[in-house]
């Protein structure tokens, strides 16, 4: 089984076992546990190896845990990882389970690629159309590309609206190319 088939089964399972208010939370502990398991190779080494046996490890991530004040809920879920030997497949887990909570709560997130941060009130608008075109609530998240030199591109889930002069000049050189050819 590969690390995405594994997310998908502990997202499901993480998505049907805990109430939907809990579920933010625990991916919160997830994301603290994952930071710190990849700044610390010795820890990773704990939790991945065999040598150590699963009351071992139960007790080394209940103390790690205590000091970031980590819910049971996240505490068992994290446990349940580490004794089926997925830990390596945490990232892809982490993922998983939080695109599922965002499909269960009617959310998506927008990265909109722009040359320049979007003012406040574009980001509104944009907003709002994209909740009009997709039927869901939207986050939108802004990253810089000076490369684009002017316009922007909308990525939702799988779907890309690019409306940048890059993207537009792409257009435009395949029209050309294609007409060149047809002569």
């Amino acid at each position: 089984m590969n690390k995405n088939q594994i997310a998908k089964k502990y997202s499901r399972a993480l998505i049907n076992t805990f109430n939907v208010a809990d579920i933010s939370g625990i991916l919160d502990g997830l994301q603290i546990f994952s930071k710190v398991i990849d700044a610390n190779k010795k820890l990773k080494l704990l939790f991945a190896s065999r040598i150590f046996t699963d009351d071992e490890k139960a007790r080394a991530l209940k103390t790690l845990l205590s000091y970031f004040k980590i819910s049971q809920q996240t505490e068992k879920f994290l446990k349940l990882i580490i004794m089926h030997g997925h830990l390596p497949a945490l990232r892809e887990i982490i993922k998983a389970s939080t695109d599922a909570y965002s499909e269960r709560l009617k959310k998506v997130t927008a990265l909109v690629v722009s040359p320049v941060a979007l003012e406040k009130i574009y980001l509104d608008r944009l907003k709002n159309v994209l909740k009009t075109l997709t039927q869901r609530d939207v986050d939108v998240e802004n990253k810089i590309d000076t490369s684009l030199l002017g316009g922007f591109i909308v990525k939702v889930g799988s779907t890309v609206y690019d409306s940048s002069l890059k993207g537009q000049f792409r257009l435009l050189r395949t029209e050309l190319t294609k007409n060149i050819s047809m002569n």
